[in-house]
C-alpha cells in the first residue's frame, strides 16, 4: 500500500494534496486530475499519479452527471464530440505510455499554460459550426488525445462548451458526462496498456478518502466564496505550478 511506500512526511503531502484536489472538485466541479499531477509530479511519476486517480475520478462524477435534467438533450446536442473524445482516450495513452516521462510532464504543463491563460484573461473562441459532426468529431479526437496523454479533460472541450453556450446547470451535467466517460475509458486503456497494476488500484481506494473529505469541503466553501474567484485561484495556481513544474525539468 502506499502507507508503505513513502516517509510519514511524504504521505502527509500526499495526503494533503489529494484533499486540495478533492477540496477543488468540490468548489467548482472540475480539476480533480489536474491538481493532483500538478502537486503530485514531483515526487511520484506522472504515469503513476493518472493511475491513481481515475478510480475517484470515476466515481465522483457518477453522481454529477445525473444532476441538472439535460441528460438526453445534452446527449444530443454533443453526441459526436462525446463519442470520438472517448475513443481517442486509447491512442493518447499509448502516447503516455511510450513517451518518457518528462516529455509527458511538458505535455501537461504545456496544456495546463494555454488552458489558464485563456480562462485567466477571459479568451474565448466561439466555433461557427459547433453543432457540425465533423467539426464535433475532429474536436472530439484531439480532445481524446490530450486526455489520454495528460489526464487534462477540459482543452479543447472548453471551445466546444463556449460554442453552444451552455448555462451553468447544463455546464455542469455536460462535465458530469464527460467526466465519467474519459476516466472509464483510460481506465481500459491503461488496463489494456498494463500501466494499471492492483498496487495502483489499492491506493486508488485508499486515496478516496480525503479525495472525498475535500469534497465536502469544497462544497461548504462555495457557500461562502465566488465561483468566479474561486475559479481565477484556481487557473492562478495551475500556471505557477506549471512553470515550476517546466523549470524543474530545465
Amino acid at each position: 500500500m502506499i502507507i508503505d511506500q513513502y516517509p510519514f512526511i511524504i504521505l502527509v503531502y500526499i495526503f494533503f494534496a489529494y484533499l486540495i484536489a478533492g477540496t477543488v472538485k468540490g468548489s467548482i466541479g472540475f480539476g480533480l486530475p489536474t491538481v493532483s499531477i500538478s502537486l503530485l509530479a514531483f515526487i511520484i511519476d506522472v504515469k503513476e499519479v493518472i493511475g491513481l486517480v481515475l478510480l475517484p475520478t470515476l466515481l465522483i462524477n457518477i453522481y454529477q452527471l445525473t444532476q441538472g435534467g439535460f441528460f438526453i438533450s445534452l446527449i444530443k446536442q454533443t453526441k459526436y464530440f462525446l463519442i470520438f473524445s472517448t475513443l481517442f482516450v486509447y491512442p493518447g495513452v499509448y502516447l503516455l505510455k511510450v513517451f518518457q516521462s518528462e516529455l509527458v510532464l511538458i505535455s501537461v504543463a504545456t496544456v495546463l499554460i494555454l488552458n489558464s491563460t485563456l480562462s485567466l484573461l477571459n479568451i474565448t473562441y466561439k466555433l461557427k459550426s459547433a453543432s457540425s459532426p465533423y467539426t464535433q468529431s475532429i474536436l472530439g479526437a484531439m480532445n481524446g488525445i490530450v486526455i489520454g496523454l495528460t489526464s487534462i479533460y477540459t482543452m479543447p472541450l472548453v471551445f466546444l462548451l463556449q460554442s453552444f453556450n451552455f448555462n451553468k446547470n447544463q455546464t455542469i451535467q455536460l462535465l458530469g458526462i464527460a467526466f465519467f466517460l474519459y476516466p472509464a475509458a483510460q481506465f481500459i486503456s491503461f488496463s489494456n496498456f498494463d500501466l494499471i497494476t492492483m498496487q495502483i488500484f489499492i491506493n486508488s481506494i485508499v486515496i478516496l478518502i480525503p479525495i472525498f473529505i475535500g469534497v465536502l469541503i469544497g462544497q461548504y466553501i462555495r457557500r461562502f466564496i465566488s465561483e468566479v474567484l474561486f475559479r481565477k485561484i484556481f487557473y492562478l495556481m495551475l500556471l505557477l505550478m506549471s512553470c515550476i513544474i517546466i523549470f524543474n525539468l530545465i
